[in-house]
């Protein structure tokens, strides 16, 4: 980039795949605006990885996740100019964690059943939580008693009719389903999930998680931006570029489910609904698979 006086402020606009436009003020040595010049750098060199970019907005109280991949555009006042890229370091990047993506999991019907009752439970949800009461980690609200209701079943069963597969793609064919959780969460305007695993060794209730599930429904078309599920192919902390770890986005579709290891180090991208209304949310069926209790 161009010289500029130390930690002088810059306003920067950028415009994301979709139209999407954000505003905000950075300092001259953020790494934030380096890693926005460094996108487009990828973009003439295929072998670098794309990488999460996280912008602080309102003045960083919320932050945009997006990939590097989706930069479109940037205008920066006052102008900051863009050196050629180094070339690209050698340096060990961690492998894509492993999922499973299924299309078209539930009948058109039963989607659309499912959003109805969704819709008719809305007062019933509850404000998410985390493991250990962490503050600020995640923004949503929860439907645990769907675990009580028909889709339980629904859910377990259409998901032992593709086990073979799934476990085939998860390199987890040894694995034999025990015990099965489900909840249904909806995800509007300016919710989200920072980077977490879902097992745990230290946590009783969460060391038998072995597989991860979402499933994904909502009105059509889609009320809402972003949402997308990032998962790491390690700890995403520290997110240093060229060190970064692999990621993948993973969009959330209607009646598409994805699976993968409960190990894997993931979050929820900031959701953007204009309306503001819960029916416009983004709803998701997700849960874990455990092993039998007498499991090795």
């Amino acid at each position: 980039m161009s010289e500029m006086s130390e930690g002088q402020n810059v306003q920067v606009e950028v415009t994301l795949t979709g139209g999407l436009h954000y505003s905000t003020v950075l300092s001259s040595t953020s790494p934030v605006l380096r890693d926005l010049y460094l996108a487009f750098g990828g973009v003439s060199d295929p072998q670098r990885p794309a990488f999460l970019i996280q912008l602080p907005i309102n003045g960083g109280e919320t932050a945009c996740s997006f990939m590097s991949t989706s930069l479109l555009a940037l205008q920066t006042k006052p102008p900051v100019l863009l050196e050629a890229a180094p070339p690209l370091q050698q340096t060990i990047i961690e492998e894509v964690a492993n999922h499973v993506t299924i299309e078209d999991f539930l009948t058109p019907d039963e989607n659309e059943q499912l959003l109805s009752y969704a819709l008719a439970n809305e007062t019933s949800f509850e404000t998410s939580s985390v493991v250990g009461a962490v503050q600020d980690h995640r923004k949503s609200k929860v439907l645990h008693a769907i675990k009580f209701s028909k889709w339980k079943d629904m859910f377990l069963n259409r998901l032992k009719l593709h086990l073979p597969y799934i476990l085939l793609a998860l390199n987890a064919a040894q694995f034999r389903l025990g015990n099965f959780e489900m909840q249904l969460t909806a995800s509007n305007d300016g919710d989200f999930f920072k980077p977490h695993a879902d097992s745990s060794p230290e946590a009783v209730d969460l060391a038998s998680r072995q597989i991860t599930y979402v499933y994904y429904f909502h009105r059509e078309p889609r009320p809402f931006a972003g949402g997308g599920l990032l998962l790491y192919g390690g700890r995403p902390e520290p997110f240093v570029y060229p060190n970064a770890r692999s990621v993948t986005m993973i969009e959330p579709r209607n009646n598409y489910l994805t699976l993968f290891a409960s190990h894997c180090w993931h979050e929820l991208d900031v959701v953007r609904c204009p309306s503001g209304a819960f029916a416009d949310s983004r709803f998701t069926v997700n849960g874990w698979l455990h092993p039998p209790a007498d499991a090795a």
